[in-house]
C-alpha cells in the first residue's frame, strides 16, 4: 500500500536516510565514504537499466534500486555541499578570534533593521547615549579579502552587522566594507547553542562587526541579475516602515514580524509570551501565513471570475511573491510547495495526495539544502502539517471506495436536513460548538505530538497553546489581511492605509492580550530540563510504530498512552540533577563573558554566586539556564547578589522567570541603593515574592552538605565603592578552601585580609574578573591559592593577566579561554578542575 498510495514518502525516507548516514561519518572516513555513495549510484544506476530493458516485472528489485539510488544521489548531495562550504576561500582566511579586516562583496539578502539594545533609549540605564539607536544586518558574499596590504580573490558569505541604521542597501550593491571579522567557534558552555551548525545551515562561513556606515563604501549598484531581488527587499523596508509608523510601538513589532517575517523588533518578552504560550509560529511566517494569502488571492480571482488557468496562475504566482518577501524561509518554501502543487492538480484535474505532495516538499527542501533536516524549524514544519493530515482524517478519507464515500455523503445530507429543522440559533450554537470541538481536537494533536522536540529544543512545555491558538486563529487571519492591505495601502498614500491599520492594530491588541492573559495562568507551562536527543528519537520512532498498527481503537489507545506515559517518565527523569559523587562539592565558573556566575552544588542544593554580564542591558539570561537545565535543575536553593554592580546580577529577572528560587542573599543595604540599574532586579524580586535577606562577616549560609563563611563585608558599609563592599564567601571542605570575592578592592581588601588567612593550597576567583588594575599581590599572599578562576571576557584573554595572577604560584584557569570551568573537591580534599573546550564533560549521572 506504501509502494502504491505513497511512492515518495519512501523516497523522501531515502534521502533522509542518505544525509543522516553521511553528516554522522568521521571526518575522516569521508573520502571512503563519498566512494561507497559512487559505488551504489552506480550499481543501482545499472540495476535500473538491466530491469528496463529486459522489461521484467521485479517490482521489489526495482523498488529497491530506486530506494538506493536516492539515498545514494542524497549522501552525495550532503558531502558536496558540506565540501563546499569547509573549502571555501572565506573559511580558511579567518579565525575564532577576532581581528580587523577589509572585505569586498556584492550584498545578497535584504537589510535587517533591529534596535540596538545597547542604546540609551529612555529605559535602558545602561544604554549608551552615543550610540545608534540602530543595528543593521545582512549577507555579504565576498570575493576579495584583504591579507596584510593586497587584496586576495576568495569566495564565501559573511554575516554582516553594521552598529547604524544601513538599510538603504540593496541586493546587488558592491560594497567594501572595514570591519572585524571572526567565525563562529564551539559552544563555550555546557548545553549552549550550537552557532557552528547555525552558520552552517545558513552557509554562513564568517561575521563581519562594522561600527558605524562611514566604514562601508559603495562601490557599484545592482552589480549582476539582482533587478528581482532588488524590487521585493525595496517593498520589504517600505512594508515595514508602513507598519511601524501606521501602528506604533505597540503592535507594530509584532505587525512586521506577522505580515513581513521580521522578527528583529519584538522585545524578548514579548517572544517568551509567545514560546510558553505554544503561539512563537506568529512570529515566523509559515504555512498557516502562507495559506491566509493565498486563500484571499484565491477569493480576489473568484471576485474576478478569472478563468481557471489564470486563477492558477495568479495563485501560484502570490505565493511566489509572498515567499520572496518573506524572505523564503524553509516552512514558507515548504507551504508554498503545497499550494502550488494543489494548485496545478486542480488546473490539470488530477486528484492530489496530500502525504505525496508533502513529501516533494521536504525531497525539494532537502535537495536545495541538506542542512534543512537538521532545522527544528523545518521538523516543527513538516511535523505539524503531517499531524493536521491525519488528525483530520483527510488521509484515511483518501482510501475510501466510491461506494463508502456515496454513502457518507448520503448520510451527512440527512443529517442536514434534519438539523435545517431546527432553530437558527441552535443551528449556528452547534455548528459554531463542532467546529471549535474540532479546533481543539487538531490543537490538541499538534501540541501533543510537538511537545517533546519544543521541549527538547526550547526546554518549555505548554499545556495552555491547545486553547490559545484555537483563539488566536480567526485573529491571525483578520491581523495578517488587514496587515497586507496596510503595506498595499501605505505603498500608495499614508491615508489609504489610515483604515486597514486601525483593524490591524485592533486585532493585534487583542492578540496580545490574549498571549499575556494565557502567559500568566499557573501551570499553563513549565521551563524544564530537556530530555536527552536518544529519548525524542525514541518518542517518535515509538509514535511511528503505532502508526503502523491496522486503524482501531485499540491503536488509538495505544498511541495515546505511549504519549502519556513518555512524557510522565520524562518529567521524572529531567527534574532530577545530575548525581554529584558522594561527599564531593562542585563550583561551574560560566563562561558568561566579562561577567560573573557561579553555580554551587553540594549535596542536592544548588545555589548561584552572582548571574550577570558586562553589555547584558536586555537581562538576558541564556548562558546561565543554558548550564543549569545542563545540570537537570529546575529549582534554585538561593542566589547570592556579590554587590551592586549590572555585570553581576543583570540576568537575575530571566532567571526568575524559569527557576523556582528559594532566596536571595545580598550585602547589607544593597537593594535600598539608588542605583538606576537595580529597579528591574527589585521589580522582579517583588513580582516573584522571593524573600532577601542580608549577609555580613561573621555570617553563616548553609549549603546542602557545606557551611560557607561570610568574610567580608562589615554590617557597617566600608568607605568606599560597591567593589569595596562585595560580598565574599569562603566555604571550607575537607582541608580545602574556595574564596569567592566578587570585585574586591581596596580598601575592602585591605579590611577583609586583617582576618585569619586561610590554608594554602585552595581555589580562589579572581577578583574584579583578573582587572590588571587590582590589587592582586595583596589578596595573592594573603590567600594562597593553588588555582585561581578568571571569570572574565576578552581582556582576561590577555597574557599579561595570566602572568599576574601566577606570580605566587597559582595556576591560572580564563573561562574567555577555556570556556566552562568545573571545579570539584572530593572527600579527601583533592581538586579537580576541567575546562569545557579542552575537556567537556556528561551531567547525565557520575563522571
Amino acid at each position: 500500500m506504501l509502494v502504491h498510495q505513497h511512492p515518495l514518502m519512501l523516497i523522501a525516507a531515502a534521502a533522509v536516510i542518505g544525509i543522516f548516514l553521511d553528516s554522522v561519518c568521521p571526518e575522516g572516513q569521508k573520502p571512503l565514504i563519498f566512494g561507497g555513495w559512487i559505488c551504489m549510484t552506480l550499481v543501482s544506476l545499472l540495476t535500473l537499466s538491466a530491469c528496463f530493458l529486459s522489461k521484467s516485472k521485479l517490482s521489489a528489485v526495482v523498488l529497491i534500486s530506486v530506494i538506493v539510488l536516492v539515498m545514494s544521489i542524497s549522501g552525495i548531495n550532503h558531502h558536496w555541499q558540506d565540501l563546499r562550504y569547509q573549502q571555501s576561500g572565506l573559511r580558511g582566511m579567518i579565525g575564532p578570534q577576532e581581528r580587523a579586516a577589509i572585505v569586498e562583496g556584492t550584498v545578497c539578502s535584504t537589510p535587517t533593521l533591529r534596535p540596538n539594545p545597547f542604546a540609551f533609549r529612555g529605559s535602558s540605564p545602561d544604554g549608551d547615549a552615543k550610540k545608534s539607536p540602530w543595528n543593521t544586518s545582512l549577507v555579504l558574499s565576498a570575493d576579495q579579502f584583504r591579507i596584510g596590504q593586497v587584496m586576495h580573490p576568495t569566495d564565501g558569505f559573511l554575516r554582516v552587522s553594521i552598529g547604524e541604521r544601513c538599510d538603504h542597501l540593496r541586493p546587488g550593491d558592491r560594497i567594501r566594507a572595514y570591519g572585524t571579522i571572526t567565525r563562529a567557534d564551539s559552544p563555550t558552555n555546557p548545553g549552549s547553542h550550537d552557532w557552528v551548525a547555525a552558520d552552517r545551515s545558513g552557509n554562513i562561513q564568517g561575521r563581519l562587526n562594522v561600527d558605524q556606515v562611514t566604514q562601508l563604501e559603495l562601490l557599484t549598484s545592482n552589480s549582476g541579475n539582482y533587478s528581482g531581488k532588488r524590487m521585493v527587499a525595496e517593498i520589504a523596508v517600505r512594508g515595514r516602515d508602513v507598519l511601524l509608523d501606521q501602528l506604533g510601538e505597540t503592535t507594530g513589532p509584532l505587525a512586521v514580524a506577522l505580515v513581513l517575517g521580521q522578527r528583529d523588533f519584538v522585545d524578548s518578552n514579548t517572544r517568551d509570551r509567545l514560546l510558553v504560550t505554544g503561539t512563537a509560529h506568529l512570529l515566523s511566517v509559515s504555512g498557516m501565513h502562507l495559506a491566509i494569502v493565498v486563500s484571499l488571492a484565491m477569493f480576489l480571482a473568484s471576485v474576478l471570475r478569472m478563468p481557471i488557468f489564470w486563477k492558477v496562475s495568479f495563485t501560484i504566482a502570490v505565493c511566489v511573491f509572498y515567499t520572496a518577501l518573506t524572505g523564503g524561509r524553509p516552512p514558507v518554501l515548504r507551504a508554498a510547495i503545497l499550494v502550488s502543487t494543489f494548485a496545478i492538480a486542480l488546473w490539470m484535474r488530477r486528484p492530489s495526495q496530500a502525504i505525496n505532495t508533502l513529501s516533494l516538499a521536504g525531497l525539494l527542501l532537502l535537495f536545495l539544502n541538506p542542512e534543512n533536516l537538521f532545522s527544528v524549524g523545518v521538523q516543527l514544519s513538516f511535523l505539524a502539517v503531517g499531524t493536521l493530515l491525519m488528525a483530520s482524517g483527510r488521509l484515511n478519507r483518501q482510501h475510501q471506495s466510491k461506494i463508502i464515500d456515496a454513502a457518507i455523503d448520503r448520510e451527512e445530507k440527512l443529517i442536514a436536513l434534519a438539523e435545517g429543522a431546527r432553530s437558527r440559533p441552535v443551528y449556528h450554537l452547534k455548528v459554531l460548538t463542532k467546529i471549535v470541538t474540532s479546533l481543539l481536537w487538531l490543537s490538541l494533536c499538534v501540541t501533543a505530538i510537538a511537545a517533546p522536540l519544543v521541549w527538547h529544543q526550547f526546554h518549555v512545555v505548554s499545556i495552555i497553546s491547545v486553547c490559545t491558538n484555537v483563539l488566536l486563529g480567526p485573529l491571525l487571519f483578520v491581523a495578517l489581511a488587514a496587515g497586507l492591505m496596510t503595506v498595499i495601502g501605505g505603498l500608495i498614500h499614508p491615508w489609504v492605509a489610515w483604515p486597514a491599520a486601525i483593524v490591524c492594530h485592533a486585532t493585534i491588541w487583542i492578540m496580545q492580550s490574549i498571549i499575556a492573559a494565557a502567559a500568566s495562568i499557573p501551570l499553563g507551562h513549565a521551563w524544564m530540563p530537556a530530555p536527552p536527543t536518544f529519548w525524542v528519537v525514541v518518542f517518535y520512532i515509538g509514535l511511528a510504530a503505532t502508526l503502523l498498527m491496522p486503524r482501531s481503537m485499540t491503536a488509538r489507545m495505544t498511541r495515546a498512552a505511549w504519549i502519556t506515559c513518555w512524557m510522565l517518565v520524562m518529567f521524572a527523569l529531567a527534574s532530577r540533577p545530575a548525581e554529584l559523587p558522594d561527599r564531593c562539592v562542585e563550583f561551574t565558573f560560566v563562561d558568561v563573558g566579562h561577567g560573573t556566575c557561579v553555580i554551587m552544588r553540594s549535596g542536592d542544593e544548588v545555589w548561584l554566586y552572582d548571574c550577570g554580564r558586562l553589555g547584558n542591558d536586555v537581562g538576558n539570561s541564556r548562558h546561565i539556564e543554558e548550564v543549569l537545565w545542563s545540570l537537570g535543575v529546575s529549582r534554585l536553593n538561593g542566589i547570592v547578589l556579590s554587590h551592586a554592580d549590572s555585570d553581576h546580577f543583570n540576568a537575575l529577572p530571566g532567571i526568575l522567570t524559569r527557576f523556582a528560587v528559594n532566596q536571595i542573599v545580598t550585602p547589607p543595604g544593597m537593594m535600598a541603593e539608588p542605583e538606576t540599574a537595580l529597579e528591574p532586579i527589585v521589580k522582579a524580586i517583588r513580582r516573584h515574592a522571593i524573600p532577601t535577606r542580608e549577609l555580613f562577616v561573621g555570617s553563616v549560609l548553609a549549603i546542602g552538605e557545606s557551611e560557607v563563611k561570610v568574610l567580608h563585608p562589615p554590617a557597617v558599609r566600608v568607605p568606599g565603592s560597591d567593589n569595596a563592599n562585595s560580598l565574599v564567601l569562603r566555604l571550607d571542605h575537607a582541608g580545602t578552601v574556595v574564596l569567592l570575592p566578587g570585585d574586591l578592592e581596596p580598601p575592602g581588601t585591605e579590611v577583609m585580609t586583617i582576618q585569619d588567612r586561610p590554608p594554602p593550597g585552595g581555589v580562589m576567583m579572581a577578583p574584579h574578573h583578573g582587572s590588571l588594575a587590582m590589587d592582586a599581590e595583596m589578596i595573592l599572599q594573603w590567600a594562597r591559592p593553588a588555582e585561581t578562576i578568571v571569570s572574565g571576557g576578552r581582556l582576561a584573554r590577555r597574557p599579561e593577566v595570566s602572568a599576574m595572577l601566577a606570580q605566587q604560584g597559582s595556576q591560572v584557569h580564563v573561562t574567555a579561554l577555556s570556556g566552562a570551568i568545573r571545579v570539584r573537591i572530593n572527600r579527601n580534599g583533592e581538586i579537580d578542575i576541567r575546562s569545557w573546550l579542552e575537556s567537556p564533560w556528561c551531567n547525565i549521572g557520575k563522571d
